[in-house]
């Protein structure tokens, strides 16, 4: 005898068997108690969940000679509807069959009785793939169809199913397999072929099969086609070719110290590895979703993983603040998008994480605000600092040192007031005229344009110089001579000043909002100093 594949030869015969969905042959076992059976009955989730599965199932439970409501498996209907050779089930592949000759073949076909069963059913796979005239020549007889004729329809996605098709059937929605019931079912069906496996390989197969048992068998078999009578955690990863959760926390770690070397190392394992590159990228943005997580209190519990992994997830995300986990996986989401199209996808992965070692962590607006407004209180406080306070020079004392020549020379300290600070908006209009006459020497154009030119608000050293009714030309002019004017302004008012150049229509408007603009800065010094340490400005 042939093998037969696991997912095939461990197929639910009954409702009880069926996994993962009790909302659905509950409901459905129950119907047929009761006899409340619809015509038509629609199907819909992802792949491998047990959708044709459960539509075989409701054929044998409406077919079936001796059991009411699920399948007895031992009268001639159900064995012959579970070896596929039942004249009164007609499974339809819809991807293959999907034209309007194929429907009307349908609908000439369910008016005749059935062979030796109650009901006449009718299973159509990959419903979807149906054209729109098929669709509409279905409609009618799936609304009023004979009375022993019965439709399943099959589909992994519904969104493709025109409404009129769906508002004429019952709909049921299969959910996808948790990786507890997955990993229970891989157990059972190892425990009947004799194989043993450990806990963390169980739950790597059932993590891999992401949500669908048909795909969680097939990997089983793969698995003991390599591995024997005993599965290992290294077989399942060596077949698999999945990464330990150990390389994405090293390369986490190595990104957090800034080691380019360690990272490097560890990009150059995964691709000697030839671990595909799709999956490696799943892998880090699932390892940075479980660190986010772990700073959740008691945030892994929702997360089917051991006690150990789950306290590496916890040690790791002390380290780590949300925000530069963000930031992260939006680089890594980034990539996925871009590495389809990439011709040397392992370096792009490897520049792109690179390029995270000089990435500097989050500061908030609020940590900033919050230091603004601690500088404030420092300023307030009265303090005695010489550094901030004043700065002392030495002199020597040219007629001491002469009188004695074997005498210390005498130091003089000598305060020099930092001037930084002193500066103000009415000192820069009493001198501006001083200004432009030094400027002139040096710059007779420049000084020129600045003479058209009103000052507008001072804010730290940052000083607003608008042009009244000028033009573009003199605008870049006033721009290419920044530094020369800077340097001008540092002579006259003994104090470096930033200039920024404006264009404006009208003084007078542009007085009045100067005037505006000096009075909100006044009342918020927060405002005032952020425009300084960000080099902005009030728009409104």
């Amino acid at each position: 005898m042939s093998y037969l594949v696991l997912s095939l030869k461990y197929r639910p015969q009954t409702f009880q068997e069926v996994v993962g969905q009790d909302h659905i042959t509950t409901t459905l076992t129950n119907a047929f108690k009761k006899d409340r059976v619809s015509q038509a009955y629609l199907f819909t989730g992802p792949r491998g969940v047990g959708k044709t599965t459960t539509a075989r199932l409701v054929a044998k439970a409406l077919n079936c000679m001796e059991s009411l409501g699920d399948p007895c498996n031992k009268c001639s209907n159900c064995i012959e509807i579970t070896d596929g050779r039942n004249m009164d089930v007609l499974e339809i592949d819809g991807a293959s069959n999907r034209g309007i000759e194929e429907i009307r073949g349908l609908r000439e076909a369910i008016q005749y009785s059935p062979i030796n069963s109650k009901h006449k059913i009718f299973i159509i796979d990959e419903v979807h793939m149906l054209t729109t005239p098929a669709f509409n020549a279905l409609l009618r007889t799936l609304e009023e169809p004979p009375e022993h004729g019965k439709f399943i329809l099959a589909t992994t996605d519904i969104y493709k199913v025109p409404a009129t098709i769906i508002s004429r059937c019952q709909r049921f929605d299969f959910n996808s397999i948790t990786i507890k019931e997955i990993a229970k079912q891989i157990k059972f069906v190892l425990d009947k072929e004799d194989i043993q496996i450990d806990d963390n390989s169980l739950k790597i197969i059932a993590q891999k099969a992401d949500g669908s048992m048909r795909d969680a068998l097939s990997t089983l078999d793969q698995v003991i086609a390599y591995s024997g009578e005993k599965i290992t955690t290294e077989s399942v990863n060596k077949v698999l070719g999945i990464i330990p959760n150990e390389m994405y926390f090293n390369i986490l770690e190595a990104i957090k110290v800034k080691n380019g070397k360690a990272l490097v190392d560890k990009l150059a394992e995964v691709r000697s590895a030839g671990m595909p590159v799709q999956e490696f990228l799943s892998g880090i943005n699932r390892h940075l979703r479980n660190v986010m997580i772990g700073k959740a209190e008691n945030g892994l519990d929702v997360l089917e993983i051991n006690d150990d992994l789950k306290n590496q997830y916890i040690e790791s995300a002390e380290n780590w603040e949300i925000r530069d986990l963000l930031r992260i996986s939006q680089v890594v989401v980034d990539i996925e998008q871009r590495i389809k199209r990439a011709v040397q996808p392992h370096i792009l992965i490897e520049l792109s994480l690179l390029k995270l070692l000089e990435m500097d962590s989050v500061v908030t607006i609020q940590s900033i605000l919050e230091g603004i407004e601690g500088d404030a209180i420092e300023e307030r406080t009265p303090k005695h600092n010489f550094k901030n306070d004043q700065r002392r020079i030495r002199v020597k004392n040219e007629n001491d040192s002469s009188k004695s020549p074997n005498t210390n020379n005498k130091i003089a300290e000598s305060p020099i007031t930092d001037k930084a600070n002193l500066v103000t908006l009415e000192i820069v209009k009493q001198k501006w005229d001083d200004f432009i006459e030094e400027l002139s020497s040096e710059k007779p154009s420049v000084s020129n344009a600045l003479k058209h030119c009103a000052i507008g608000q001072l804010t730290g050293n940052r000083l607003e110089i608008k042009m009244i009714n000028g033009n573009n030309f003199n605008l870049r002019t006033l721009e290419k001579n920044k530094l020369v004017i800077e340097k001008y302004l540092e002579k006259i008012y003994e104090s470096p000043l930033r200039t920024v150049f404006l264009m404006t229509r009208t003084e007078e408007v542009e007085k009045g909002s100067d005037i505006k603009k000096e009075e909100m800065v006044k009342a918020n010094q927060t405002t005032a100093k952020l425009i300084e340490l960000f080099d902005g400005e009030i728009i409104n």
